[in-house]
């Protein structure tokens, strides 16, 4: 690794100086944090505490090989035979995924060379959208099966293994995009280090991606949604669950391996592992931005501190889907980097194809994606063509004047429509089987948003302005921004304290280099949208890490100083222990490790659902109230989400859209006798710490009170409750005692003066 003008981004002296001084500052900062999350008012747990816990420990916690501590006694190597069969499906899913994308990259690409790294993002990257989106026409079409699932990629492997002789032996011009990074010295030790410092991180996050389902979240839609599914043989409209209208890119990746398993447990933990890989296509993709534009060094550096970043490891152990969208919106990015670089208009436009169904496919992933993620990159591709060439130009390696001055031309207003609409025909091709099953189904293009303008089937203003309130933020004080960006640099739990203690010195390098400033544009942006338009928690801006990342990585160019570029690498080493010693403890979530299999599913789950599952009868059917995370349950449920109508309040009610609910009377003993035969109910089910939670939140229906179950149990249609959870009366807050003790009916809920009865279980009399 050799530059022929190595210090030629050097910065002056007292630049330097400043950035060594914002790093240190920036990290004692850091270090010496509360962790909100896992504190309590009981005990109060810092990062200098979790340095404790390392040091005191590191022979286990620091060793990858050895998970008997963090994991329990019989945690080990030998478990890892259990884990085969999730590892296949995995690998079918990704061999299917590649095939596909390699197909259809290579027919958009045509004879455009490409670094291996850049190609091997876009093959995945399109490969896995495309999967996704034709098991949601199979599940639509209520053709959910195995052979049917694997017809495409199996076309595309044979049509990509007839075509290799003939394209190996072609003599077809090559078109290759300019490549403008700088080549960085390095010895052969630090070398190493940075090609083994991910190993562990590797590890951990792929043993983590067949942890069972934990997360409330997961329960309740990411993966209830596919398991319900399944069992139906279809992918349709879920009334009761409203997050499952949701574009749901990564969920199909899940509902593919589980029906690949026959078996919706099975296939959640295979689907749980495929979706780990959007973690290392990030990792490749940090790589090749650094790779192309900033450097070899860099590229590595960018890639460790964005698999070291807490955040990427719980991610991939929970399985929410900001690890789809966080790597579609890199990816996007650098396919917009690449329409920017590419100045021959006949090529260009395969660029914006590629970025705007990347771009598509994170709306795909979430509804946000179109403001994290489509817009922006809409936005820089139009301005790339406008200005073309653009980036290619700014990052050219010399820097005479003539190259740095803007193109003396005419602009080529014809060729920023044209390219305007190939974006977006290609945005719609990622995303728009999404929009249209929710405009079939009800009404809505993009249900439940934007009521107001496209309303909905099975919506009421009442429901939409409660959704409006549990995902607006709660006020727009400017005052309070540089608080809120604290919490997303320093008191965000699962942080990485490498990334801004890096990517701030890297501001300095705009004048220089483009690429970090247009980054640095993309940061400002996300933070901008994540504070003003969200709720403002971790997960909204959780996908603006792999730019971080990149910024992160190019600050080694900021000086060819041993003193600089030692310091950086000591820094990312004592990063990366922290980060690994983080991550191997409870802190992190749920992780498996190499548990026995059994003992991992059992784990997570709650004890009632636990006790549940095994006492309740083959054939019960369970009413659910108040609880909606049941992916876990192994018996028959019904349930609703927060947000959707109470189900119980549609059969019980004698007048559901009554403005008062707790005013209003129950139906008739046999008109409600006749509702749990029809629905073949055994029991309800009734969860009165999240009834409690939810009207102190997201608001919950009053007609859910203990005085109606007394009333049905004076009617004979319920046995006396069994209660299977107890609560610390003197554990709840004074308003949340207040708000127990206004319900009709509370002191059936009473177990003496120290405790209540927070979670219920009645069966049904016919």
């Amino acid at each position: 690794m050799t530059d022929a003008n190595p210090s030629r981004y050097d910065q002056p002296f007292w630049v330097v100086g400043c950035a060594a001084i914002w790093v240190v500052v920036f990290l004692v900062c850091f270090f010496n944090q509360i962790l909100p999350n896992n504190s309590s008012s009981v005990e109060t747990l810092t990062r200098g505490r979790i340095w404790e816990y390392i040091l005191g420990d590191w022979p286990t916690i620091l060793n990858p090989l050895d998970y008997s501590g963090t994991a329990g006694p019989q945690s080990g190597w030998h478990n890892m035979g259990q884990r085969v069969p999730f590892i296949r499906t995995a690998a079918v899913l990704w061999f299917a995924a590649w095939c596909l994308g390699r197909f259809a990259v290579g027919l958009v690409l045509g004879p455009v060379q490409l670094l291996r790294s850049e190609r091997t993002v876009f093959d995945f990257g399109a490969g896995l959208s495309l999967l996704t989106l034709w098991t949601l026409l199979c599940g639509l079409a209520g053709q959910l099966h195995s052979s049917i699932l694997l017809i495409p990629s199996g076309v595309a492997f044979t049509v990509l293994m007839v075509t290799r002789i003939t394209r190996f032996r072609s003599n077809a011009e090559r078109c290759q995009i300019p490549r403008t990074a700088a080549h960085s010295t390095v010895n052969r030790g630090m070398f190493l280090l940075l090609i083994v410092l991910p190993a562990p991180f590797v590890l951990h996050i792929f043993l983590g991606g067949m942890t069972p389902p934990f997360d409330f979240d997961v329960c309740e839609y990411h993966l209830q949604g596919p398991k319900e599914w399944l069992q139906n043989g279809s992918i349709h409209t879920l009334e009761h669950n409203v997050y499952t209208s949701f574009p749901f890119l990564s969920e199909m990746l899940s509902l593919h391996a589980m029906v690949l398993e026959d078996d919706w447990w099975r296939g959640a933990i295979a689907g749980k592992l495929a979706l780990s890989s959007f973690q290392f296509l990030s990792a490749i993709c940090v790589f090749a931005i650094c790779q192309r534009w900033i450097g070899m060094v860099p590229g590595f550096i960018a890639a460790i501190a964005l698999l070291s970043t807490p955040w990427t490891t719980r991610i991939s152990i929970i399985a929410y889907s900001e690890g789809a969208i966080t790597f579609y919106l890199i990816a996007s990015i650098m396919g917009g980097m690449l329409v920017a670089a590419t100045s021959e208009g006949r090529h260009r436009w395969r660029f914006v194809v590629l970025t705007g169904f990347l771009s598509g496919s994170a709306m795909a992933s979430k509804y946000p994606g179109l403001v994290s993620v489509v817009i922006p990159l809409a936005l820089f591709v139009a301005w790339s063509v406008w200005r073309s060439p653009g980036l290619a130009t700014d990052l050219r390696e010399s820097e005479s004047a003539e190259l740095r001055a803007p193109p003396n031309r005419t602009t080529d207003l014809r060729a920023v429509l044209i390219c305007a609409a190939v974006f977006t025909l290609a945005v719609i091709s990622a995303v728009g089987p999404w929009l249209l099953k929710n405009a079939a189904t009800t009404g809505n293009p993009v249900y439940p948003l934007a009521y107001s303008v496209f309303g909905a089937n099975d919506w009421s203003p009442q429901m939409d302005a409660r959704w409006q309130k549990g995902h607006s933020p709660d006020d727009l004080d400017v005052t309070r921004i540089p608080g809120h960006l604290m919490d997303v640099a320093v008191h965000s739990d699962w942080q990485s304290g490498f990334l801004f203690a890096f990517a701030v010195p890297a501001l300095v390098m705009v004048r220089r280099q483009n690429a970090v400033g247009w980054l640095w544009v993309y940061v400002i942006w996300m933070l901008a949208t994540w504070w003003s338009l969200t709720h403002r928690i971790d997960r909204f801006w959780i996908p603006v890490i792999p730019v971080l990342a990149v910024l992160a990585g190019a600050a080694w160019q900021l000086s060819t100083s041993r003193l600089w570029r030692y310091g950086m690498m000591l820094t990312l080493l004592v990063c990366c222990v922290f980060n690994y010693g983080f991550s191997r403890l409870p802190i992190v979530g749920f992780h498996a490790g190499l548990m026995e299999l059994s003992e991992a599913r059992k784990q997570p789950i709650r004890l009632d659902i636990r006790l549940l599952n095994s006492t309740l009868p083959e054939h019960a059917r369970v009413l659910m109230v108040g609880e909606a995370a049941v992916f876990n349950a192994t018996f028959d449920t019904v349930y609703n989400t927060v947000f959707d109508e109470s189900i119980f309040e549609q059969w019980i009610s004698a007048a559901s859209d009554s403005t008062s609910p707790v005013m209003v009377d129950m139906k008739s003993v046999d008109e409600i006798r006749s509702v749990f035969r029809a629905q073949k109910l055994t029991h309800i089910y009734v969860n009165w710490s999240e009834i409690l939670r939810y009207r102190q939140t997201y608001g919950y229906t009053e007609f859910v009170t203990p005085d109606r179950f007394l009333k049905l149990q004076s009617n004979g249609l319920l046995t006396a409750p069994v209660t299977i959870s107890t609560g610390e009366w003197a554990s709840l807050d004074d308003q949340q005692r207040a708000e127990v003790s206004s319900w009709p009916g509370t002191a059936s809920l009473m177990n003496g003066k120290h405790f209540w009865n927070n979670i219920q279980i009645f069966k049904i009399m016919l």
